[in-house]
């Protein structure tokens, strides 16, 4: 990381800010950067909670589907355009040192702001272009149009100068599948914020208490998930395995 205070762009194809996923992974990127001195702002869609400390600027406004739901629809692509052009004005304003594009939109578009401004692209991976879109019931893996996204999705994995990997097994991913060359992968795993998850603030009575409330016997194991509840998530296998150890 240079010691020198940059400013970084971040192109988040989401709507940012809320309490799972891939905005958890964008939130704590920010905070660490923050915390080493750079400067962070993020560009994202109309919707989403703004939050105290950190800079977000918005699209305007779709004239029509106001109620969406974030994910592969064809919807997306009216948001995606609203988000390169808002992009544009903010780096051409900003100037920024430093693209970083959070997923494939993201990289796309960080990859032309990048070129016109002669500076470095990190694309933040957090998994397949085309798998997530199979799994939303988008495309189809014998089409035409998955064949011409899947050369999309090859053309802009190759084309960052780094990318941000939330695992090995995606850094393996982008080797074997789209043969990105391991200089160019950087591994970056979620992590848990020690500061905000602490179950030693509570004393032993304080829980014993929480779980009585919520019906939980002193002596059961208990595991908890914190993520988006769908099936493309794995959920389902989550219940079947919980009902298994239920059983066992």
């Amino acid at each position: 990381m240079s010691s020198t205070p940059l400013k970084i762009l971040m192109i988040a194809p989401t709507s940012f800010f809320s309490d799972y996923g891939g905005h958890i992974r964008i939130y704590e990127e920010t905070l660490a950067l923050q915390a080493l001195g750079h400067q962070v702002i993020i560009v994202t869609y109309y919707k989403g909670r703004d939050l105290d400390g950190i800079d977000i600027r918005r699209t305007a406004p779709l004239p029509y589907h106001t109620n969406y739901e974030v994910g592969s629809s064809r919807h997306k692509l009216a948001f995606d355009v609203y988000l390169a052009w808002c992009a544009l004005l903010v780096a051409w304003r900003e100037k920024p040192d430093v693209i970083h594009g959070h997923m494939h939109e993201g990289a796309l578009i960080g990859k032309v702001l990048a070129r016109l401004l002669r500076v470095p692209l990190v694309f933040d991976f957090q998994g397949s272009l085309t798998g997530e879109m199979v799994d939303h019931g988008f495309l189809a893996r014998d089409g035409l149009v998955f064949r011409f996204v899947q050369r999309l999705e090859r053309w802009i994995c190759q084309h960052a100068g780094a990318i941000l990997t939330s695992s090995l097994r995606a850094r393996a991913l982008l080797e074997r599948e789209f043969a990105v060359p391991p200089a160019q992968l950087v591994p970056l795993p979620d992590c848990v914020d020690t500061e905000r998850f602490r179950p030693d603030q509570f004393t032993l009575q304080q829980r014993e208490a929480l779980r009585a409330q919520l019906g939980i016997p002193a002596d059961r194991p208990l595991v908890v998930y914190l993520g988006f509840l769908a099936p493309y998530q794995g959920t389902d296998h989550l219940v079947r395995m919980a009902a298994a150890l239920k059983e066992a």
